[in-house]
C-alpha cells in the first residue's frame, strides 16, 4: 500500500490509528481516518484503510461506500473490489457480493478473494463451485500445500487416507457428513480411512460414526507442523475434512438422511441418566456464546456479532423458566459466567472440562437446544436433535438468508436478527414460539 502524504498532523493521527487498530479498537482507527479524509480527500491508501477499519468495526454500511470511492480512483486494484464484496456479504446482498468478488479476481485472483468469493457462493447454492474455489486456501501464506494433483486425485488413488480437521469445531463437525459417502467409495475401493482429529473430538467420532458398516479408524490429530503429507510406510495421504465436497459433490447432504429423516451423522449417542420426560419439565440446553477467538480484528467482529449480550441472555433465561421449562447449561469457556447472575435457575449443566461425547450426551437429554451460530448447533444439527439457532443479520453465508429451516440440517430453526440487529427482539421471538412448542414435536414449520 502507497504511503501516505506526510505531515505532523496527519503522521500523529495515524499514530494514533495503528495505536487503536493494535488494540482491535476498530471503530475508534476508523473515526480517526475518516476525519483524515476530510483534509486528505482524494488519498486512496487512506480511504482504504479506513473502510477496512469500518467493515472490522462490523459497520457495513459505510464501509461499502468509501470502497466503493476507492474503487473510482484505483479502478485496476483487486482490493477495493474485494472489500466491496466483504461488505455486501454481510449485508445479504449475495448476488451483488458475487459480481464485485468476480471484478476483484479479474484484476488480481489472488487465495484471499477466491476464498472470500467461496463463501458467497455458498450462500447461493452453488455448492460445486464454491468449494472447488476453496480450495485455494491452500495457496495462503503459512499454509501446507494441497495434496498433488488435487484432492479428487488423492481420494481416487491413496491406498490409505488421513481425513485431517482444520480451522473451526463447527466446520468439522458440519463437514463430517462427507464421511459416509467417503467410507462408502473407500470400501470399493479397497482403502482405509483414518481421521486426524481434535482431542475433545475422538471419542465422539468412535461412537457416533460407528454405525457405518466400515467406520473409519479416529486418531488425534498431530501437531507437528512439519509433518510430511504422504506417509512412507503406509502410502497414506493426508486430505482435509473441508477439502472432502471438492473431491465427492457439495450438496449438503450427500447420505441419506438417517431412519427419523432428521439427517443425523452422528448417531446411536446414547443420553445420559435423565429422568422420565412425563415426570418432569421439559428440559432445553443453552449456548449464548459463539467461540472466543481473538487473534485478529475479523474473529474478535465475528465473536461479538454471534454472542448474545448478557442482558438478552438474562431475558431468555428468566423467559424459559416463567414457561415452565428447565434451562440446561451448555456454553463451553469464559463466557459461562455470563449466566452466574441466574445460575440457580439451571437444571443442569454440561462438565466444563468434559469433551464433545459428555456434552452429546448432555445434549440428547435434552427435549431442545437453543444456540447461537457456533459448534453446538453444529453438534445439534449432525446429532438430529431439535436446535433453534439464534443468527446474527450478518449471519455465515451457510445459513442462507430469510429461511428459518436449513438444508444442511433439517432438525434445526432458524432466528434471524432484522436490520435492527437487536438480540432483544430475537429473543422475545424465541419465547413466543415456545409458547407453541412440545417435546418431540418436529421443528415448527417455516413461517
Amino acid at each position: 500500500m502507497p504511503a501516505l502524504p506526510s505531515d505532523p498532523d496527519i503522521e500523529q493521527a495515524l499514530k494514533e490509528a495503528r495505536v487503536a487498530e493494535h488494540l482491535h479498537e476498530w471503530c475508534e482507527a476508523a473515526c480517526i481516518y475518516q476525519e483524515l479524509i476530510g483534509r486528505q480527500a482524494g488519498d486512496a491508501p487512506l480511504i482504504l484503510r479506513a473502510a477496512n477499519a469500518f467493515w472490522l468495526s462490523d459497520q457495513p454500511e459505510e464501509a461499502l461506500a468509501l470502497y466503493r470511492r476507492v474503487s473510482l480512483l484505483l479502478p485496476d486494484s483487486p482490493a477495493p473490489f474485494m472489500g466491496m464484496g466483504n461488505c455486501l456479504r454481510d449485508l445479504n446482498r449475495f448476488e451483488a457480493a458475487d459480481r464485485a468478488f468476480r471484478t476483484s479476481r479479474g484484476l488480481g485472483d489472488g487465495p484471499e478473494v477466491s476464498c472470500n468469493h467461496a463463501s458467497v457462493l455458498i450462500g447461493l447454492e452453488a455448492y460445486d463451485e464454491a468449494f472447488a474455489l476453496a480450495e485455494r486456501r491452500f495457496e495462503l501464506p503459512g499454509r501446507e500445500p494441497a495434496p498433488e494433483g488435487g484432492v479428487a486425485a488423492a481420494v481416487a488413488g491413496a491406498p490409505q487416507l488421513r481425513v485431517r480437521t482444520e480451522q473451526g469445531l463447527g466446520d468439522g463437525l458440519q463437514f463430517l457428513r462427507w464421511i459416509p459417502p467417503l467410507q462408502e467409495q473407500a470400501a470399493r475401493r479397497g482403502q482405509s480411512v483414518v481421521m486426524e482429529v481434535e482431542p475433545c473430538l475422538v471419542a465422539l467420532l468412535r461412537e457416533g460414526l460407528a454405525w457405518l458398516p466400515h467406520p473409519p479408524r479416529v486418531e488425534t490429530r498431530a501437531d507437528d507442523e512439519g509433518e510430511e503429507r504422504v506417509n512412507p510406510g503406509d502410502g497414506g495421504v493426508v486430505v482435509s475434512l473441508l477439502s472432502l465436497p471438492a473431491a465427492l459433490g457439495g450438496a449438503p447432504c450427500p447420505h441419506s438422511p438417517g431412519p427419523d429423516g432428521r439427517g443425523a451423522y452422528l448417531r446411536e449417542l446414547a443420553a445420559g441418566p435423565t429422568d422420565a420426560r412425563w415426570n418432569r419439565p421439559p428440559r432445553i440446553g443453552l449456548t449464548w456464546a459463539s467461540g472466543r477467538k481473538l487473534a485478529d480484528g475479523f474473529t474478535r467482529r465475528e465473536y461479538r456479532k454471534r454472542t448474545l449480550p448478557e442482558r438478552a441472555l438474562l431475558r431468555l433465561v428468566e423467559g424459559l423458566v416463567a414457561r415452565g421449562c428447565e434451562p440446561v447449561l451448555l456454553q463451553q469457556g469464559e463466557d459461562r459466567r455470563m449466566a452466574d447472575p441466574v445460575l440457580q435457575l439451571f437444571g443442569g449443566a454440561i462438565d466444563p472440562e468434559g469433551d464433545f461425547l459428555a456434552t452429546a450426551r448432555v445434549v440428547a437429554g435434552t427435549d431442545l437446544v437453543i444456540t447461537v451460530d457456533t459448534a453446538m448447533a453444529h453438534l445439534a444439527g449432525a446429532m438430529g436433535h431439535p436446535a433453534w439457532v439464534l443468527l446474527p443479520f450478518s449471519a455465515d453465508p451457510r445459513w442462507l438468508r430469510e429461511r428459518q429451516d436449513s438444508p444442511w440440517y433439517p432438525s434445526l430453526r432458524l432466528f434471524r436478527q432484522g436490520l435492527e440487529r437487536d438480540w432483544m427482539v430475537v429473543v422475545e421471538t424465541v419465547l413466543r414460539a415456545l409458547e407453541r412448542w412440545r417435546p418431540d414435536s418436529q421443528p415448527l414449520p417455516s413461517a
